[in-house]
């Protein structure tokens, strides 16, 4: 009895996994599509749009791009589920890491009037090895949460070595919600 309701939750994880799996890629087709013409008329190739019309365009790829991101994380979860998550271990090297979110959220910061710092401790090397995409991918999460729910104030990275308890890193989040 016991047994055959293991399976049947099994089986039932593997065909939603597979759903989830299948429905991401079938959405990801138009939604590139969609992605590359909004982003031809936000460039505004021909000039013949107002500056409204390519705005929207603008939010348009801008959405798209998010429920891109949502896809991912939707696929992410399926392969986790299914056992089926591969690495892509390589060398990062911090440096490039921190310009790439500060490239990324500096902009979001500037336009929320929130302070934004990334800080390396000094006695870290140079490179990790990791998933970079993954990290980015946890990375962007966070910042994304904290510049979304911080109104005022800071979003601060800072990244340490390990310590003896076991902490990778911190990321502190300070700002006031009205």
């Amino acid at each position: 009895m016991v047994e055959d309701k293991a399976e049947q939750l099994a089986i039932s994880s593997r065909y939603k996994s597979e759903f989830f799996s299948n429905m991401s890629h079938e959405l990801r087709t138009p939604l590139n599509s969609l992605l590359i013409l909004a982003s031809e008329l936000e460039g505004n190739p021909e000039k013949n749009l107002t500056e409204a019309q390519v705005q929207y365009a603008s939010v348009i790829h801008s959405s798209g791009i998010d429920l891109l991101r949502l896809l991912n994380d939707i696929l992410d979860l399926a392969k986790v589920e299914s056992g089926t998550v591969t690495l892509d271990i390589s060398e990062l090297t911090l440096t490039t890491l921190t310009d790439a979110l500060e490239l990324e959220y500096g902009e979001v910061a500037n336009q929320q009037g929130l302070a934004f710092a990334l800080e390396l401790a000094p006695d870290l090397p140079p490179t990790i090895t990791t998933d970079a995409g993954r990290l980015r991918q946890v990375l962007k999460n966070l910042l994304s949460n904290a510049f979304k729910f911080t109104e005022r104030g800071e979003v601060s990275v800072r990244v340490s070595a390990a310590d003896s308890g076991g902490a990778r890193g911190t990321m502190r989040l300070s700002g006031l919600r009205q």
